[in-house]
């Protein structure tokens, strides 16, 4: 069983922008002149399309606009040598070009019930997510620092956009980090840190508060700044973070740790099932904690696979003994003797091999 090809909408390209030397944004909009469905901050589409050689491929990119834009949504790609979807979103979807597209889907969102002051931390391309959240946060009183870390100004993306929203919105703070500035970016100064970011550069930017901090960007990126947060007394179930590609836990080693992704509507199951990890020699309780199989594993110290955790990307594909339940209908549903474990409780007692 495959998403319902009913699912699929044509979206057209109505507008192109080269944001730096390797990352191009898109704004696409449905074809038949209807307005997109809505989206939260930090939510992605899914495409479909035929690479170079015509064989089906998919892809998924976060949503870069203002959720608050009712007539387009925009995507922003960072160019990755040799990347099918990448190097297709680069050189084949110029203006008036058509692509299938899902609906918005996707678990880092910004809560937007919440009160408490935000801290958006982003590396590199990983600032697309949490751009759609500085929006929505610039609507608001909420107190929000955006922090960017870039290797310099020309792969640097949204300067102007975000400078823009900060000055606009007194609770919006925005500051840049250059590892390694160029001539030209020491000449404009335009950038408030240079180096990676540190502890000291938090401690200036960020006074003693209880923040929710959205993280995205490069793995090793990620992993440092985890740390530096938790060091610096940010609870972990306050960090959410999203990876691009095949992911790990940033705390895996903690097998203590409750997971730090957002939890919504998981579904009821039956608690005391046994769970076997076969690979790993491990067998735990299933007690309702925890919102995913994947989630369980990671919280007994393990690190499978996983990208999107919404069912989408199968990065998380693994082969099982025994049923599971699907809380999130996946894209694709695996066939027997394989789960999705990022978006599945067990129904009954399961062996996954990892």
């Amino acid at each position: 069983m495959t998403a319902k090809e009913a699912d699929w909408r044509p979206y057209r390209v109505i507008d192109r922008k080269v944001e730096s030397e390797t990352i191009v944004s898109l704004d696409l909009a449905p074809a038949d002149g209807s307005p997109p469905p809505p989206f939260r901050p930090g939510q992605y589409l899914t495409f479909r399309f035929a690479d170079r050689a015509g064989a089906p491929t998919q892809r998924t990119y976060s949503i870069s606009s203002d959720p608050a834009d009712g007539t387009r949504r925009r995507i922003s790609v960072k160019r990755e040598p040799g990347g099918v979807g990448s190097g297709h979103m680069h050189d084949r979807m110029p203006p008036g070009a058509t692509i299938e597209t899902l609906a918005p889907k996707g678990a880092f969102t910004l809560d937007e019930t919440s009160n408490r002051p935000v801290i958006l931390l982003a590396g590199g391309i990983g600032v697309t997510p949490l751009l759609a959240m500085a929006h929505a946060l610039a609507r608001t009183a909420r107190r929000a620092t955006l922090i960017h870390a870039c290797q310099n100004g020309a792969v640097q993306p949204f300067a102007r956009e975000l400078g823009a929203l900060a000055r606009e919105c007194a609770s919006l703070r925005y500051a840049v980090c250059l590892a390694e500035p160029t001539a030209a970016d020491l000449a404009a100064r335009a950038f408030d840190f240079q180096g990676f970011v540190t502890r000291e550069i938090l401690q200036a930017l960020l006074p003693i508060d209880d923040y929710e901090v959205y993280l995205c960007g490069p793995t090793p990126f990620m992993r440092a700044m985890f740390t530096l947060l938790t060091l610096l007394g940010v609870a972990e179930p306050r960090i959410a973070y999203e990876f691009f590609g095949a992911g790990q836990s940033l705390r895996a080693a903690d097998v203590s740790a409750a997971p730090a992704t957002p939890r919504t509507g998981a579904a009821p199951q039956a608690d005391g099932d046994m769970v076997v990890f076969a690979r790993s020699g491990l067998s735990v309780p299933w007690d309702g904690r925890h919102r995913s199989l994947l989630e369980l594993a990671e919280a007994h110290g393990l690190t499978p696979a996983f990208s999107c955790r919404a069912g989408v990307c199968s990065t998380c594909l693994c082969e099982i003994e025994g049923r599971v339940r699907y809380f999130e209908e996946p894209l694709d549903i695996p066939p027997a003797g394989q789960a999705l474990i990022c978006c599945s409780t067990p129904d009954g007692p399961v062996t996954l091999q990892i």
